[in-house]
């Protein structure tokens, strides 16, 4: 079967699929990249067509699975798009596919140095964003917020106006993210430490301040600064900027990060 593809407004092909394969393993045609074969409806984009190849390598060549991020020899898995995925994912990874939701790494997810460029609405992949580790289907649930660093500057004229104008112009994003056993014990510490320091130290500073007790106020300060910063830290995730169609995420490995392509403008 032949393939057309769309350049800078420009038809070409036809290609053939060995040709088509080509182009896509260079780069020549990317996720958002027209294309159209016989059979076609209509044109579209690359990354919404499901097209599978096969790609034969060395015994030596390795990929990472974008469903469950185990490293398998790329002769026993199944090329879509950017992304490898080994056998045993193949039939959920497809689903996912077949009911209109994009794949983990190609189509929504990419890389952009030290954060995680997604979709809103991308399916994040079973795997744990702090260790890359399996999750086993363990995922929470979070909502994201953000809104321009200028806003800040309302806090020197008054602290009211700045929570109204945030309130009313920030942007959210829900997002449910893999976590392991081991992180999500971790996070639960990590809350559990942020609310007992941060509510004892509130209340022995109160208490402090009320009886002219300057060095335990000084304590209960800093036991509150310690549990609004470990408690924080619970939060797994946060949002570096979100925009009405994708969000960049800090806080996710390198592993993890390293198995999804690199963001370019324009996606």
């Amino acid at each position: 079967m032949e393939w057309y593809y769309a350049e800078e407004g420009r038809q070409l092909g036809p290609v053939t699929e060995e040709q088509f394969q080509e182009l896509v393993r260079s780069g020549k045609i990317t996720g958002t990249t027209l294309i159209w074969q016989q059979g076609m409806a209509k044109w579209q984009p690359y990354n919404s067509v499901s097209v599978t190849e096969v790609v034969p390598g060395s015994p030596g060549d390795t990929a990472r699975c974008a469903e469950c991020g185990k490293i398998f020899s790329i002769n026993d898995m199944v090329h879509y798009g950017n992304s490898w995925v080994c056998a045993a994912c193949k039939p959920v990874f497809f689903q996912r596919v077949t009911e209109g939701a994009p794949p983990p790494a190609s189509m929504a997810l990419w890389r952009s140095d030290r954060l995680l460029v997604m979709n809103k609405d991308a399916t994040l992949p079973d795997r744990c964003v702090k260790c890359n580790a399996p999750a086993n289907g363990k995922r929470l649930t979070r909502n994201l917020y953000w809104h321009s660093p200028y806003i800040y500057l309302l806090i020197l004229l008054n602290l009211i106006i700045y929570v109204i104008v945030a309130l009313i112009v920030r942007k959210k994003a829900r997002v449910q993210i893999g976590l392991c056993d081991q992180h999500r014990t971790k996070r639960r510490l990590a809350l559990s430490f942020g609310w007992l320091a941060g509510l004892g130290g509130l209340g022995l500073f109160i208490v402090s301040l009320a009886n002219s007790w300057g060095l335990l106020a000084l304590v209960g300060f800093g036991l509150l600064l310690a549990g609004l910063i470990v408690g924080a830290t619970g939060s797994m995730i946060s949002a570096k900027r979100i925009d009405d169609r994708f969000v960049w995420v800090k806080g996710v490995c390198r592993p993890y990060l390293d198995s999804l392509p690199e963001w370019r403008e324009g996606f």
